[in-house]
């Protein structure tokens, strides 16, 4: 197999680094010569590959997103294979609450931290946001559907506005815990809305 070229291996290392930084310090608390200080290239490096900041971010969103997208896949496959869609989504939500706990709750959702950070401010990084979404809501929709075919959840609100309200709870939690530091509670606020507010009557 090729050895990928040292350009490729360059832009990767600066997706990666973008991904923590942003993740931890946010969009405008972190600066390009930040990223680039972890990945030790010199600035016309990043200017190679990203025409602006605002570029770069878009693209870490496109990758992020991607990144998410094949770990829910590969669950679903695997792991989640022989579990019940709501135990699936139980695991999906204690797997991220203990993500950010062993962060110290500073490494949150790149999407959740950019949509709180930037909003509508660049529209080219909110474009990317809303593709991101609407991928993963799409993920979120399948397996909502799953559970009120098997008689797990109510059925008199669509799958749609589940997964909707699962989305908004779940970003409303890490934003709780980075200023609480309290993993448990958020799990607590999960666990109600499967098993409270959107269980079968």
């Amino acid at each position: 197999m090729a050895r990928p070229r040292r350009s490729e291996q360059t832009r990767e290392a600066l997706i990666s680094a973008g991904i923590d930084q942003i993740s931890k310090h946010g969009y405008h608390g972190t600066g390009i010569k930040q990223i680039l200080d972890v990945v030790n290239v010199p600035k016309g490096s990043f200017y190679n590959f990203f025409s602006s900041k605002e570029a770069f971010v878009a693209e870490l969103i496109k990758e992020y997103s991607q990144i998410i997208l094949a770990q829910l896949a590969d669950y679903r496959k695997n792991q989640g294979a022989a579990l019940s869609p709501v135990e699936q989504l139980r695991d999906i939500y204690k797997f991220g609450v203990r993500e950010f706990a062993n962060s110290q709750f500073q490494k949150s959702c790149l999407i959740g931290a950019l949509a709180a950070d930037i909003g509508a401010e660049s529209s080219l990084c909110q474009q990317a946001l809303m593709k991101a979404m609407a991928a993963w809501q799409g993920v979120f929709i399948l397996l909502f559907e799953d559970a009120q075919q098997a008689g797990e959840l109510r059925l008199d609100v669509s799958a749609q506005q589940l997964a909707s309200v699962y989305w908004a709870t779940w970003e409303g939690a890490l934003l709780k815990m980075k200023v609480t530091g309290d993993a448990q509670a958020a799990a607590d606020t999960m666990e109600m809305m499967l098993t409270v507010f959107f269980k079968a009557a």
